[in-house]
């Protein structure tokens, strides 16, 4: 459900500031649920395949993963379709290295970002909302959550 104050709140005028044209991204909210935003102002992020985070959190059903990556990573994900899971990091961190198949994306890099009450498909949409202006992942259980679900997935082979 989304209403037209949904694009007003806190967390929506937030992460529009990251947009040159803040309206733009509420315009782009509330026409087609997703904006696309720069990496690098407000945040970054890490691009990390289902299969690897599904690996690492084994047994989960659905219902409880977004309660569970919460937990384990402190902060707001995207998730795009079934294939990709983006948990929001600080800027600076684009330039770390990670194992297997996750990258960090930041500077001249962008992100569909859902508007901030979708939190279920189709498209993207919050695998994790934001819970307030700022609050990011830390980078260092992002980065033991890629090594655990590659790990298992290199035992898997």
């Amino acid at each position: 459900m989304h209403t037209r104050s949904d694009s007003r709140t806190p967390v929506a005028e937030w992460l529009a500031g990251a947009h040159a044209d803040p309206p733009t991204a509420h315009h782009d909210w509330q026409a087609r649920n997703l904006t696309v935003l720069p990496l690098g102002v407000l945040f970054d992020t890490v691009r990390i395949p289902a299969e690897v985070l599904h690996a690492a959190i084994l047994h989960v059903r659905p219902a409880g993963m977004s309660r569970l990556l919460e937990q384990l990573l402190g902060g707001p994900v995207v998730q795009d379709a079934d294939r990709w899971f983006y948990p929001l990091v600080p800027v600076g961190r684009a330039d770390r290295r990670q194992p297997g198949a996750a990258r960090y994306l930041g500077r001249g890099a962008w992100l569909g970002v859902p508007q901030v009450d979708r939190i279920a498909p189709p498209g993207a949409y919050w695998a994790v909302p934001v819970r307030a202006p700022g609050r990011l992942c830390d980078p260092a259980r992002v980065d033991e959550l890629v090594a655990v679900g590659t790990a298992r997935l290199a035992g898997r082979s």
